[in-house]
């Protein structure tokens, strides 16, 4: 049996990056969505305000709304 190579963390750290820059070079309409999904989901966490909540409520039921017709 091959022996299995350890990485220090460093090492295992640069990869793990690698791997991710790798994946985002290569699936970039969906890692474009993930950052995109990101950035609203972090938005409406950390700094929405109440009238822009209620506004994007709107927006959802909308949305929903044309979904359902599909």
């Amino acid at each position: 049996m091959p022996k299995v190579k350890k990485y220090s963390k460093e090492e295992a750290h640069q990869r793990q990056i690698d791997r991710v820059n790798e994946y985002n070079r290569t699936h970039k309409k969906e890692a474009y969505r993930n950052q995109k999904k990101s950035r609203a989901r972090n938005f409406i966490k950390k700094d929405a305000t109440r009238e822009e909540l209620q506004e994007l409520r709107g927006l959802i039921d909308e949305r929903l709304k044309e979904i359902s017709k599909n």
